[in-house]
């Protein structure tokens, strides 16, 4: 997915068990010690951009011996780009990569190559492309040789020093960055730009393209010029990355003092009985309403049993805004006031006839329920399904006219 630079171990998972069953096949036999890898000139179209490998640190420089610890391993892991079908896919400058070890993953397909990339080749000439068989391609190649450094080039110093400068001021910006880089400056001579180009190089987060141009650079001059501009890219992002971290680190931190700050005010004014929590003012305001309301002891023992049952509920759950719902109608009713009603049949009968012409069985109806509830001094009896004419009655006994929900009829 993106070029390997010369000087340092490198940890590649291979996800085609068949490339993997070549490359044991290749050690059995004594061969495959040396391999040349080259980046794909395309990102497969199965692999997002966000997916590829995104520079990972090389792992250990090229004096050290022995393999890699596994924390290193997981740093460093590297995914290659999958099978090609012809060797025209890649690209001509690539390296050349020491066969370290291989692993084969347990439970999966696939496995993990160690590798050190050595130096910088390009193919020549295709020997043969992959087949069914044979999943990679044979290719003649030719050493690429390193520029010399000349002893006194101004210019090359003056990149060299801005490169090791912007490099600094990256891993003081970036974690990342600088856990990666104390792993390998011990093992490392920055006074050598070409080493420094490919150390920095290696660690970049740089676009495939821009390190690809970098690997295939020959002058020691353009190199670090490139170089230098993909770390200060690398620098830019870094602080970018940075000050939106602490934007968000802070705003979090604003807000969860807040929230603390609050939650500690609530609990000291709840010690001192300055404030109560929202469940017990809901009570309160119940308990505030009915205060000097003259309630039966029907009533009186309906209310006591829900807003005991309300004081037990969680405030999200369902039932407690039926609860809630229930109190509410109870305690807004009129309890203990009563109008005085009247008893005149007569005024009755003239207000029913006042209001509504004709209906006269309806009426004579009505005013037999008013004078039979007149004698027993009870409400009581059938239900009448009624409509305007229930104002009228209302007005005929001088009550007050109510509308509410009865459960799917309208009273």
């Amino acid at each position: 997915r993106k070029p390997a630079f010369p000087g340092f171990y490198q940890i590649v998972q291979v996800s085609d068990q068949q490339v993997l069953d070549f490359l044991f096949e290749l050690r059995k036999k004594g061969q495959g010690e040396l391999l040349a890898g080259f980046m794909t000139k395309e990102l497969p179209s199965k692999l997002a951009d966000g997916d590829a490998d995104s520079g990972s640190p090389p792992m250990t420089p090229s004096g050290t011996r022995g393999t890699p610890s596994g924390q290193n391993q997981a740093q460093s892991l590297r995914r290659d780009a999958g099978r090609v079908t012809s060797a025209a896919e890649l690209e001509q400058v690539g390296t050349v990569l020491s066969l370290v070890n291989l692993t084969q993953y347990p439970n999966i397909s696939g496995g993990q190559v160690v590798i050190m990339p050595q130096k910088r080749v390009r193919r020549t000439k295709v020997i043969g492309e992959p087949a069914p068989h044979i999943p990679l391609a044979t290719v003649g190649v030719e050493y690429i040789p390193e520029p010399e450094v000349p002893a006194d080039n101004n210019a090359v110093k003056a990149l060299q020093a801005e490169v090791i400068a912007t490099m600094r001021d990256l891993l003081k910006t970036s974690f990342v960055y600088k856990e990666q880089f104390e792993q390998v400056i011990k093992f490392y001579d920055l006074e050598n730009p070409v080493k420094l180009a490919d150390l920095v190089s290696g660690m970049s987060l740089a676009k495939r393209e821009d390190l690809q141009a970098i690997l295939e650079e020959t002058d020691l001059q353009e190199r670090l010029r490139k170089v230098l501009l993909v770390v200060k890219k690398d620098y830019e992002f870094a602080k970018l990355q940075s000050h939106v971290k602490s934007q968000v680190e802070e705003k979090v931190s604003k807000e969860q003092r807040r929230i603390m700050l609050m939650e500690q005010m609530k609990h000291i004014k709840k010690e001192l009985g300055i404030e109560k929590d929202d469940k017990q003012s809901l009570i309160m305001q119940f308990q505030e309403a009915i205060k000097d309301k003259t309630l039966t002891e029907e009533a009186r023992k309906a209310i006591d049993t829900e807003l005991a049952k309300l004081g037990t509920l969680e405030p999200s759950s369902s039932e407690f805004n039926v609860c809630r719902t229930y109190l509410e109608w109870l305690t807004c009713l009129p309890w203990g006031k009563v109008d005085p009603e009247n008893k005149d049949i007569v005024k009755a009968e003239s207000i029913l006839n006042e209001d509504h012409y004709g209906l006269e069985d309806v009426k004579e109806r009505i005013l037999e329920h008013i004078a039979v509830s007149f004698l027993k001094e009870s409400v009581q009896g059938k239900i009448m399904c009624l409509t305007s004419i229930g104002k009228s009655i209302a007005r005929a006994l001088d009550r007050k006219f109510y509308r509410f929900s009865v459960g799917g009829m309208h009273d």
